[in-house]
């Protein structure tokens, strides 16, 4: 009986010890960032098991766990955090930001919402990357090689200056219709004014590529979206104090061409005066002789051009932040100041201030409060924006090396002029840039202001409402002055009138207003949020410009002082925009998500019945590694998607585009109005459809991830400027014609290659391989855009060149030979004989890029890290009317040549050499490929060296962190291309969309790319 007893007591414990070992208790936390701001919507799983939780809206989470179990903590951008229960009833986790993550879905569209499952195709760049990238003061540049599908070209090397950025393609062939929406803090912002945003006050950059997110943004977003937010304060902590500082030099990338000596250029002379070349006879190489004193005078007194035009720029910049923040407030405060002297000598360069402040708080329980402000300050010399020996870069090469900078006497000393100071030589050319930057000054002023406000009202559980208001107010201003008795004043001014003073300035106010309803609803595995909104958008825009002439001293600068008033305007327009949206997401179980959207857009672009337009989306995901069959231990993740929708464009066209207009012109002896813009009522919304189809893969705990998408986007009822008939008195109405597709194929890697407490090496890139295609115009017919030498025709690529086919040199005569249309080889005397057919024609080359990306590689050791970026591009042809100037075959003898002008035809049998130059007469007239190269290289764009201090040391300082780095940027460039193959915008220093080049198709003269060194120093304390 008592062994009976035993036993069953012995039972009754067993079951005892058991069921309180697996006795579940209410474990409750709060999950929150880096920086202590609560995440919400963070996905709470227990290990070895199907249920889970999320973080409600402050963060805030409640699950039943036991404690021999385990917590599983995933949010997407962050790392995933393993917590033991055990006897732990309150669990708060702090989650790190995963940095080398690539191609993870955090920004779905005006909802902070996240979703395990992604559906879309983004790509985030967190803070920590870009500290380790080269700074650029505009932000554009920094997005180059490090987003798949993201195409960047830097528009050129001035300090300041943006670049052309177009996600997955051509949107359209509007010029400036294809440039992404740029938003800050939820604020729109436009690309010629990122300048005004530091590196220093960037917390992340969300790029969205694909319909399922950009969607949401309308018309506005047809092109993809960029959203930039800014930094924030960490809630209960102390305040924290960085400072950023940075300097070094810069100098042009060199090209790989070089320019004559003096006495290679009086050699040359002399040869095309043998050829019988005309104009040769006149210059020193013929009028003067080998070795007499005039000679010899010019070789004494030469001068490099290149050297005493520019010089190595200086950077500085430096910044200030505090951030903190209490139980229910954080705050951000920012100032800093920029300055890039550039490297033409005699300017100024570039010089920025900003400072911005950003503050959120908890009024009460349901109101959540968020207020931003910032202001920037910019300046910025401009040399001449012109293709001729104004422009410095041009000059510094056309001007002949015997040549002086100024007059000189017989004892090579300068002469004096009236005032004593040394008098500018005029060159062979009639000008001198030198003296010209001094005399020509010209100064552009931006100062833009921007603020937003917004309230998130937590009506209930399920209800939140939120308002949200940007403003952005904009002043531009360029001052540009021509001094009397300066040298552009001598040879285009006045004698009576002298001196040219021109200012203009524009003043752009935009508003957005956004009222939104977000719901949540949460029930076992299904989830549902749905979010409606009304925005509406008001952009203004005021200009002014007035010229003068009459200055009776170089010192008076102000309009007051001028003579008379020789011309002046001003201008006002408003575009207005009302949108309406729905948009879904639903999550089951977290491993099936389904969206979808819709988005009304009205705008005042277009006529009364075409003013609104309607655009969709919706996607689905499918995580199937989260599947019970799906066994595989080396898969941590393997989602598949998929979306497809339509967006809206307006832009590139005219604010009253639909309307007709009138502008005035004057005669002798009065004025009369004029057509200015021929109404088309039934102008309507360019509309894009968007396919998607990705995969995303993790493996072995996040060491090897991948991430592909391919895609198609169609784009119909293209806005264009139609040309007219003479007739019309307008050269073009703006209409819809045509069709035209972007498809491609995107791929993302990433591995660790070593990956341990001391050491990580890890490696990564991507690749875009892009097709583009006319699929229709109207009527079939070809259309010959406001561009040098392109075409748009069915069938064909965009922006393909259309030029005479060049077939090399005749070794027998030494004569440029061509296909002609026929596809017979021909001299030139053949295509420009009268009634010969057009022998121009299309090959398949165009100027955008068949394959475009990135890659790099990161080694750390300990607390020193080492990173390489590479980008490369290939597949792009580009007009090279640099290397056609430079090796002008005699054309034009009066400027200097590059060396290789010396190789051409000789004798009879010479092959790989240029065409003999007494018979480029004949080849003026032949607009031929000639001088057509492909664009491939591979530039090193980035090098960092970083080394942190350690918290062991750290902790005997006042500091928390203290990080000293050395950069470099632009450092390699390996391509056969002659001079800089990345090449943007071609005929001046300035963005402008109106310009007859079209991105990447020519080069001339414009500001070259920079190469960098730097130095930094971040401190926090």
């Amino acid at each position: 009986m008592r062994t009976k007893l035993n036993g069953i007591l012995t039972l009754i414990l067993v079951l005892f010890v058991q069921i309180t070992f697996a006795q579940t208790n209410t474990v409750t936390g709060t999950v929150t960032d880096p920086d202590g701001l609560p995440l919400p919507g963070v996905n709470i799983l227990i290990k070895g098991d199907n249920t889970g939780t999320q973080t409600n809206f402050d963060g805030n989470y409640s699950i039943q766990a036991s404690s021999n179990q385990t917590l599983i903590f995933r949010y997407v951008g962050f790392t995933t955090k393993n917590v033991k229960v055990g006897n732990q009833l309150q669990i708060n986790v702090s989650m790190a930001i995963d940095s080398a993550t690539l191609d993870e879905v955090v920004i779905t569209g005006y909802s902070n919402r996240n979703q395990t499952v992604a559906t879309s195709a983004s790509v985030s760049i967190s803070a920590e990357e870009i500290a380790e990238l080269s700074p650029t003061t505009s932000i554009d540049n920094l997005l180059q090689g490090k987003a798949a599908g993201v195409q960047v070209t830097a528009a050129n090397g001035k300090p300041g200056q943006g670049a052309f950025v177009r996600i997955r393609g051509v949107t359209s062939l509007a010029a400036g219709a294809s440039s992404p929406l740029y938003l800050v803090d939820g604020a729109p912002i436009r690309e010629q004014d990122l300048a005004s945003i530091p590196n220093s006050d960037i917390a992340n950059i969300e790029i969205l590529k694909d319909a399922s997110r950009t969607a949401r943004y309308g018309s506005r977003g047809a092109s993809g979206v960029v959203i930039i937010t800014t930094k924030s304060g960490n809630r209960n902590k102390d305040a924290k104090i960085t400072f950023n500082s940075r300097f070094g030099e810069t100098q042009r990338v060199e090209p790989n061409f070089k320019m004559m000596n003096a006495q290679q250029k009086l050699q040359y002379e002399s040869e095309m005066f043998a050829l019988g070349i005309s104009g040769a006879g006149s210059l020193p190489g013929v009028t003067t002789e080998p070795g007499s004193v005039e000679r010899q005078f010019l070789l004494d007194n030469q001068t490099d051009w290149e050297d005493l035009t520019l010089r190595k720029g200086i950077v500085q910049s430096n910044a200030i932040s505090v951030s903190g923040g209490a139980d229910k407030m954080d705050y951000f405060f920012s100032a800093g100041h920029d300055r890039n002297t550039g490297i033409i000598d005699q300017l100024g360069g570039f010089e920025r201030i900003n400072t911005r402040l950003n503050v959120n708080f908890d009024a009460k329980e349901w109101l959540k409060i968020g207020v931003s402000v910032g202001y920037s300050r910019s300046t910025s010399d401009e040399p001449r924006d012109r293709n001729n020996v104004q422009n410095p870069f041009r000059a510094m090469l056309d001007y002949n090396p015997y040549e002086t900078e100024f007059v000189l006497d017989d004892e090579g000393n300068p002469v004096l002029d009236a005032n004593g100071d040394p008098e500018y030589s005029t060159t062979s050319t009639g000008f001198n840039n030198r003296g010209a930057l001094l005399s020509e000054p010209s100064v552009d002023i931006n100062n833009l202001l921007s603020s937003s406000f917004s309230a998130d009202i937590l009506l209930s559980d399920s209800f939140t409402y939120s308002f949200r208001t940007s403003i952005n107010s904009l002043n531009f201003r360029s001052d540009g002055y021509s001094k009397p008795g300066g040298i552009l004043d001598a040879l285009i001014g006045s004698d009576e009138f002298p001196g040219n003073k021109l200012d203009n300035g524009t003043y752009r106010f935009d508003l957005t207003v956004t009222n939104s309803l977000n719901y949540n609803f949460t029930k076992g595995k299904n989830t549902l949020n749905v979010l409606g909104l009304y925005e509406y958008n008001l952009n203004e825009f005021r200009s002014y410009s007035v010229r003068s002439r009459g200055f009776t001293s170089p010192l008076l600068t102000t309009q007051i002082n001028a003579a008379e008033v020789t011309a002046g305007n001003t201008r006002r327009s408003e575009l207005a925009l009302v949108s309406y949206g729905l948009f879904a997401d639903y999550d089951f179980d977290q491993k099936y998500l389904f969206t979808a959207s819709g988005r009304v857009d009205g705008s005042s672009n277009f006529g009364s019945g075409e003013q609104y337009g309607f655009f969709f989306s919706t996607s689905a995901g499918y995580d199937i590694s989260k599947e019970s069959f799906f066994d595989v231990a080396s898969v941590d993740e393997l989602i598949f998607r998929g979306s497809y929708g339509t967006t809206g464009n307006r832009a590139g066209i005219s604010r009253y585009a639909s309307q007709g207009t009138v502008g005035f012109g004057s005669y002798p002896g009065g004025s009369a109005t004029v057509p200015a813009n021929i109404a088309n009522p039934a102008l309507k919304w360019e509309t894009s459809l968007n396919t998607n189809i990705g995969v995303q893969l993790s493996m072995f705990n996040g060491r090897l991830t991948a991430v592909s998408d391919y895609f198609i986007r169609d784009t119909e009822d293209l806005l264009f400027q139609i040309p007219r008939a003479d007739e019309a008195g307008v050269g073009s109405v703006a209409g819809n014609l045509g069709e035209i597709q972007n498809k491609g194929l995107e791929i993302s890697l990433r591995g660790d290659i070593i990956r341990n407490d001391d050491i990580t090496w890890t490696v990564g890139g991507n690749v875009l391989f892009l097709d583009t295609e006319i699929v229709s115009l109207p009527d079939g017919e070809d259309i010959a855009p406001n561009s040098f030498n392109i075409l748009y025709r069915e069938g064909s690529k965009i922006n393909e060149h259309y030029l005479v086919r060049w077939a090399g040199v005749d070794p027998a005569t030494g004569r440029s030979q061509y296909l002609d249309a026929n596809d017979n080889v021909v001299f030139a005397d053949a295509l420009t004989a009268e009634g010969a057919e057009d022998a121009r024609t299309l090959q398949g080359k165009s100027t955008i890029a068949d394959v475009e990306g990135g890659f790099y590689n990161v080694f750390r050791y300990k607390n020193l890290s080492l990173r390489g970026d590479f980008v490369f591009k290939s597949g792009n042809w580009i007009n090279n009317f640099v290397r056609q100037q430079r090796n002008s075959d005699g054309d034009q003898i009066n400027s200097n040549q590059a060396t290789s002008a010396f190789n051409y035809w000789k004798q009879p049998g010479d092959t790989n050499v240029q065409p003999n130059p007494r018979f480029r007469q004949d080849d003026i007239d032949v607009n031929s490929d000639r001088f057509l190269e492909k664009g491939d290289y591979i530039r090193l764009r980035n090098v960092t060296l970083s080394y942190n201090f350690s918290k062991e040391i750290l902790d005997k300082t006042p500091f928390s962190s203290v990080r000293l780095y050395a950069q470099g940027q632009n450092l390699l460039t390996f391509s056969d291309f002659y001079g800089d193959p990345e090449v943007g915008l071609s005929s001046g220093e300035t963005i402008s969309f109106a310009n007859s080049v079209a991105p990447g198709e020519a080069t001339l003269y414009s500001y070259p790319n920079l190469k960098s060194f730097q130095m930094g120093l971040d401190i926090s304390f």
